[in-house]
């Protein structure tokens, strides 16, 4: 099996979103590799889309989105700032706003955005 599909798999099994050195420890009980290794896996499944990263609580998520959106661009996600759950959120939330928007020195029609939020159990 290859490192990126031992990653994935890693994170398609976990129910929460998983740090890099979470999914390390579980890489470790299968394969023995260095952090590079993982972090290079990531790079690689964040770029091909299957993967979202919180740049808040530095966390690792499968994309629940995949028919909804292209993974070029706007990755939009909710967080509980107490219990740290993740949702997707889809980008046309705010695509009224990004049509009223008249920014001179920045395209809107690239974005990420983590709103960080209280989940309905946490709340």
């Amino acid at each position: 099996m290859y490192n990126n599909d031992i990653t994935l798999n890693i994170i398609k099994k976990s129910s929460k979103n998983l740090s890099a050195y979470q999914i390390l420890d579980k890489f470790q009980k299968i394969k023995k590799v260095h952090p590079t290794t993982v972090y290079r896996s990531l790079d690689f499944l964040i770029k091909k889309g299957i993967i979202h990263k919180s740049n808040i609580n530095k966390t690792y998520m499968m994309c629940r989105n995949t028919l909804h959106h292209k993974h070029d661009q706007n990755t939009l996600l909710a967080i509980c700032k107490k219990c740290g759950k993740t949702e997707e959120l889809l980008k046309e939330i705010f695509s009224p706003i990004i049509k009223i928007s008249r920014l001179k020195k920045f395209d809107l029609s690239y974005f990420d955005l983590e709103i960080l939020t209280k989940c309905k159990s946490c709340k």
